[in-house]
């Protein structure tokens, strides 16, 4: 309420300065072809006709633009600037007879062809109220535009997130169960990895920006779960280069990529799982690259990536609009991701 009255309180004082400066200019415009006897008789008549030009402005800003301008009924709409031309018009001419009369103490009738200059004056008064009106109203219609895509595009980015969590939760706990199946000595090693990670999702996933490092760590978490899973079979050559240690970027932002691979990719021809991953960053740039071996008997034509590509495409274009590129390269032997992020 506080806030909807200091609105209010700001929009009258704003059309208070609008009427001020006119009467203001429309007297100081005047007064230096007047003699000084005649300067109150030509304020009075400034101050007296505002009534009517007010009259007009609000009835052309508050009735007609939004009740046929903005709907498209042009023919009333002109109508309505005939009718208020017309209403200037007679107010001006009686607005003069009764200061004549005021003044002289007789009454006598203004020639029409005296008052058109000051009428066409009044007019352009209403025309300018008009169009700061329709400009107002314009960044008011703009502000709000901006604010509902913002709205909804955290609100797709939250849903994209809540899409990958159970993705990613699904595949690790796939990954720990084919270790309890076989007894192995690391389901323990797993449990604790897969804890740091899902520590992350509850309390990091959620947020706006987090730091590099910690999406490194997540990173590096995921694939110490898989090395558990794979063994030795698993060869990973990693080369990071990181000159901006405070960097921050959107979360989950690398992790699709290495899940695609341990999901699409497999032991090659050589009888090893090779995965090739390279981070670059910069202050203003990041580069990544990640490249896997496909299973020996992978289909003539590989099956793009599944669920997580197809929500770290959406994410990058509602985060980083025009200033990514994605580049997929899915042969028989290789599956191959660079990703390029302009962070400024």
């Amino acid at each position: 309420m506080k806030l909807h009255s200091a609105h209010q309180l700001k929009m009258i004082g704003l059309h208070l300065v609008f009427w001020s400066v006119y009467a203001l200019s429309e007297y100081l415009a005047n007064a230096m072809h007047l003699q000084s006897a005649q300067y109150y008789s030509f304020l009075r008549s400034t101050l007296l006709s505002l009534p009517a030009l007010i009259i007009a402005s609000y009835f052309m800003v508050g009735y007609a633009v939004p009740r046929y301008l903005k709907s498209d009924r042009w023919f009333r709409f002109l109508i309505s600037i005939v009718l208020v031309g017309g209403f200037l018009f007679y107010a001006r001419i009686k607005w003069l007879e009764l200061i004549n009369y005021w003044e002289n103490h007789r009454y006598y009738t203004i020639p029409p062809t005296k008052v058109l200059k000051n009428v066409i004056r009044d007019y352009a008064i209403v025309a300018l109220a008009v169009c700061l009106h329709i400009i107002a109203d314009y960044r008011r219609q703009q502000k709000q535009n901006e604010a509902l895509i913002k709205a909804k595009a955290e609100a797709e980015i939250k849903l994209l997130k809540g899409q990958l969590h159970p993705h990613f939760l699904f595949n690790s706990l796939n990954n720990i169960y084919s270790l309890a199946l076989m007894k192995s000595d690391r389901t323990a090693d797993s449990i604790l990895m897969l804890t740091e990670l899902l520590d992350y999702l509850v309390y990091r996933a959620n947020m706006d920006m987090v730091s590099l490092q910690k999406e490194l760590q997540l990173l590096e978490n995921y694939i110490g779960l898989e090395k558990l899973r794979h063994g030795d079979k698993l060869k990973i050559k990693m080369d990071i280069d990181i000159e901006e240690e405070e960097l921050k970027l959107s979360p989950l932002l690398l992790l699709p990529f290495a899940e695609n691979c341990f999901k699409h990719g497999g032991v090659g021809s050589d009888g090893y799982f090779r995965i090739d991953m390279r981070l670059a960053v910069t202050r203003n740039n990041l580069y990544f690259h990640l490249a896997n071996s496909q299973k020996v008997h992978q289909q003539e034509e590989p099956l793009p990536g599944g669920l997580g590509l197809q929500n770290i495409r959406q994410r990058l274009q509602l985060i980083y609009p025009d200033r990514h590129e994605l580049r997929i390269e899915n042969t028989t032997q290789t599956y191959r991701t660079q990703l390029s992020i302009n962070l400024e």
